[in-house]
């Protein structure tokens, strides 16, 4: 019966200790040359209440943030950029143990400059079971293809002259094609499973 009772209470302390940890997750979306900071989850910590967060952008001035809406911040330059997030209290001292993130994102504004887009492009199949998607244009040439991830990181850069193009090297999801062809450009979706 001892053994028992010792047993619960290490179960309800575990329990308890478990339930204190404060934790946070932030997410970094891109578009062109802006980004938006959104917060994804606060476990046992309210912000205003218990403190708040910061953030520095490639290593410049850390900026407060005192409520959990997004945060935005534009006219990045193209590039390679890292934002680290923290958990403070109101005296601006990180927690301990710290609560803290590291996201690294790129900026490629090519992808939203497009002013002559190819018209009745086709890309099949979208979503891609298989090693290859069929591009099919009425505009004639010789197809420039870049391909990047949601985060603006390029993934491909190749020319084709037909209209088969090999992805069986991307792993499953989500990515941004653009196909140029004599100067005209479409961005689209391509789903890879």
């Amino acid at each position: 019966m001892k053994k028992l009772l010792i047993i619960i209470f290490s179960c309800i302390c575990f329990h308890l200790y478990a339930q204190d940890k404060v934790s946070a997750d932030w997410n970094v979306s891109v578009n062109g040359d802006e980004i938006t900071i959104s917060i994804i989850e606060f476990n046992n910590f309210t912000v205003g209440l218990d403190g708040h967060w910061h953030y520095i952008l490639n290593e410049d001035e850390y900026v407060a943030v005192h409520d959990i809406n997004d945060v935005v911040i534009s006219g990045l330059q193209e590039g390679e950029h890292t934002l680290y997030i923290w958990l403070v209290d109101h005296m601006h001292n990180p927690l301990n143990p710290p609560v803290e993130e590291t996201i690294t994102f790129v900026i490629n504004t090519g992808l939203s400059n497009i002013d002559n887009e190819i018209p009745d492009m086709m890309i099949y199949p979208n979503p891609v079971d298989g090693n290859y998607v069929t591009i099919l244009s009425p505009v004639e040439g010789l197809k420039e293809i870049q391909v990047f991830t949601v985060t603006g990181r390029k993934v491909m850069d190749t020319t084709i002259n037909g209209n088969t193009l090999d992805v069986s090297s991307f792993n499953s999801g989500f990515y941004m094609l653009k196909v140029t062809i004599n100067g005209q450009s479409k961005v689209s979706k391509l789903v890879v499973r």
